[in-house]
C-alpha cells in the first residue's frame, strides 16, 4: 500500500532516526554549563526575592500604624477613648472658653472641638505644673500664715 503524492509518514522518516548524539565528554561539559546556568539564575532569583522581601518588609515597617497616628486622625468620633469627667467651672471661666476657642482656631486654621481644647489644656497643665501652681497661688494657695 503506497502513500499519495505529497503525504508523509509522520515519525517514520529515516532522517529523524539518525540524531547526532554528543560524545560523553561533550555531554559532561554541557551538563556543567547547564548546572552553572541554573545556579547563576537561582542566585539572581534569590537576590531578587531577598531584595523584594526586604523592600516589602521595609515598606510594611514604614506604614503608619493606628497608634502612630495623631489622636485627631485615628478616632471615629470626637470623644472616642475619653471618659466623661464632669467638673464645675465658674461663670467667667466658661465665658473665657469661647475666646480661647476662637484664638486656637485662628492659630491652627481649623475648627477645634471643645472636648479637644479642654483636654489639651489639661495635658499642657500636666506638662507644665509650675503654670498651674502660679494660678493656684493667685487663688490663694501657698499663702504664708502670718
Amino acid at each position: 500500500m503506497g502513500l499519495k503524492s505529497g503525504s508523509r509518514d509522520a515519525g517514520l522518516d529515516e532522517s529523524d532516526k539518525e540524531v547526532e548524539r554528543p560524545t560523553e565528554q561533550e555531554q559532561e561539559v554541557s551538563d556543567v554549563d547547564v548546572e552553572k546556568e541554573r545556579t547563576d539564575t537561582s542566585s539572581d532569583e534569590s537576590e531578587e526575592v531577598d531584595s523584594e522581601s526586604t523592600t516589602e518588609s521595609e515598606s510594611v515597617s514604614q506604614r503608619p500604624t493606628m497608634d502612630s497616628l495623631p489622636y485627631k486622625l485615628r478616632r471615629d468620633k470626637v470623644n472616642e477613648g475619653r471618659e466623661q469627667v464632669p467638673y464645675f467651672l465658674r461663670e467667667e471661666i466658661i465665658e473665657g472658653e469661647d475666646e480661647l476657642q476662637d484664638t486656637l482656631e485662628e492659630m491652627l486654621g481649623e475648627n477645634v472641638y471643645k472636648s479637644d481644647y479642654r483636654e489639651a489644656a489639661m495635658v499642657a497643665a500636666q506638662r507644665n505644673p509650675e503654670l498651674i501652681a502660679e494660678v493656684l497661688r493667685e487663688w490663694g494657695y501657698d499663702l504664708d500664715a502670718v
